[in-house]
């Protein structure tokens, strides 16, 4: 033990590493993370965070310094988080698929003093980093997630400090050009998370120190424990937050130990390490569950899902029809959560083998979120009126150095601040809602308003339809026009004629696909989201092909 965290009597503390500081305290040989047939445990992941600390430390790295994570998810990237958070220093979460040029945007924004890499990146980074002032210092981890070089692992540990709160930076996906850095705070952070995480075990989070004494008496492998893998990259919020909500209640972590999120390796970490929650992104990761469900039963062999009770989706459309194909395999409980990068969750849904079909795709508000029209007043229920989700965050919530996007996206209503990333839903008569979805995904085609994401629920649907992204497209009649790249499961066919009358015998008539194009695999961004460049690089395509096959030919 290297020393012990100040906290008040019965208090928790407010920061990452003083928590988990806490639990390696506590439970020093309990599985903190596995990938594959590795493991730490909590007194080794302290450790591990303690030397990389250290080694950052004696490099002048400093409370309050950004440092980049350009990673894939291994044990090495939650000790990296750790050793940042002993350090009091800001992680800085980089896109591992991005090339120089994004890099540098992040280190360049962020003022980043360097990064820890996975070594095939190494080269992307040290381009990137070359020409910003002060960030030299990059720390590879090994091929494969094989651990840090000797230089790092016979560190001198850094010694155990007080430390209170601090800023909390979280850059977006970037969907719709370079990601923006949302302002949090740390403390607000772990509150949620590690609330979330107690509640899930059936604790009460009010109970404070007794809770994770409770929480840390329960056997994760036993009746009623948890076992948590993240699908989705650690550098996307999903990823990272639910690996986050279960450390903070000392749930092992199962992070998949290569560089593939296939079907047949979710299987295979489920099986492996008796997993029991998973979280996902949408029917992307969903899908991919559900093709080696498929060829397992076909193959007549067992599934290995046996120890899986929860599944959480958070970020992406979940449609009603993939969960009624995962609820056939096994008796599950699907929880799908409306959140996002800007803090806050606006609304849920939790559905069982029994309520399923009840609750077809719709969600309710989540404690203390609001659904405003454009004045800041409540929606009210029943009205038919679209509203935009809204959820209370921390006042100092907003956009590192983007006033005019912060005050887009956060408003001051009676005194709290709210996150309104732009999510739009209707709230039913009964107190449900209906998602629309992104209000930047809006097409508005000849004067209409259409939704991107109620008209991919409706592909969804179709028996035939696998996968679907919804779009607009340049329409020299109508603006723009309602497109839809779909994949068809396999052996089955529909024409856009055929998908374009089964959405208009859902919805209104001017929500129908005016142009669809059938590919073999929608491609989609490694955090499970649409990839909307591809998607209308697929157009851009069709148009090409029509007009040469259309051009008149010489001799």
């Amino acid at each position: 033990m290297a020393g012990s965290t100040v906290t008040g009597p019965g208090e928790l503390a407010d920061n990452f590493a003083s928590h988990f500081e806490h639990i390696a305290d506590l439970a020093p040989t309990r599985v903190a993370v596995a990938a594959g047939e590795r493991q730490l445990t909590w007194a080794q992941f302290d450790e591990q965070a303690d030397r990389l600390a250290g080694y950052l430390a004696a490099r002048g790295i400093r409370a309050g310094d950004r440092f980049g994570i350009d990673a894939r998810n291994s044990p090495e990237y939650l000790v990296t988080l750790h050793a940042l958070f002993k350090l009091m220093a800001l992680p800085i979460n980089i896109n591992y698929r991005y090339r120089a040029e994004e890099v540098r945007h992040l280190l360049e924004s962020s003022g980043a003093r360097g990064a820890v890499v996975d070594a095939d990146l190494a080269g992307v980074v040290a381009e990137a980093a070359e020409p910003v002032a002060g960030c030299d210092l990059l720390v590879p981890i090994g091929a494969e997630g094989s651990g840090f070089g000797a230089e790092v692992t016979t560190a001198e540990r850094l010694p155990r400090r007080p430390r209170g709160d601090t800023e909390w930076l979280l850059f977006t996906g970037g969907t719709t050009g370079y990601p923006k850095a949302v302002v949090g705070r740390q403390a607000e952070r772990l509150r949620a998370v590690r609330s979330g995480g107690l509640s899930a075990l059936g604790i009460d989070p009010a109970d404070g120190v007794e809770a994770l004494h409770q929480a840390l008496d329960i056997d994760p492998y036993g009746e009623g424990g948890r076992v948590e893998l993240p699908a989705p990259p650690l550098m996307h919020g999903t990823g990272l937050y639910g690996a986050l909500g279960a450390m903070s209640v000392g749930a092992p972590v199962v992070l998949l130990p290569g560089r593939s999120t296939t079907g047949e390796d979710l299987l295979a970490a489920i099986s492996r390490h008796r997993v029991t929650d998973m979280h996902i992104v949408g029917d992307a990761f969903a899908l991919r569950l559900l093709d080696a469900l498929d060829a397992a039963r076909e193959a007549g062999r067992p599934s290995g899902i046996g120890t899986l009770r929860r599944i959480r989706s958070v970020g992406a459309v979940w449609s009603p029809a993939v969960k009624r194909r995962l609820l056939a395999h096994a008796d599950l409980t699907l929880l799908d959560t409306i959140a996002a990068s800007e803090g806050g969750v606006y609304a849920h849904s939790s559905v069982t083998r029994s309520t399923v079909d009840d609750q077809d795709g719709t969600f309710v508000l989540a404690a203390g979120a609001r659904l405003l029209d454009e004045d800041g007043n409540d929606v009210p229920a029943g009205s038919g009126r679209v509203g935009m989700l809204a959820a209370p965050v921390v006042a100092e919530a907003g956009y590192a150095g983007a006033p005019q996007q912060t005050d887009a996206a956060f408003r001051d209503i009676d005194g709290v601040r709210y996150s309104v990333p732009g999510d739009m839903a209707v709230l039913e008569a009964n107190g449900r809602l209906r998602l629309l979805g992104r209000g930047s995904s809006v097409i508005n085609t000849g004067g209409e308003k259409v939704y991107a994401d109620e008209v991919e629920l409706a592909l969804h649907a179709h028996p035939a339809v696998r996968d679907v992204v919804v779009l607009g497209v340049p329409d020299p009649r109508w603006g723009s026009a309602v497109a839809a790249v779909v994949s068809m499961e396999r052996g089955a066919h529909a024409d856009a004629g055929e998908l374009a009358a089964f959405v208009g015998a859902r919805l209104a008539s001017y929500k129908k696909p005016r142009h669809v194009v059938v590919v073999p695999e929608v491609q989609r961004l490694n955090t499970g989201k649409s990839d909307l460049r591809w998607a209308r690089a697929q157009f851009a395509r069709l148009q090409n092909e029509e007009r040469d096959a259309t051009a008149p030919t010489t001799r």
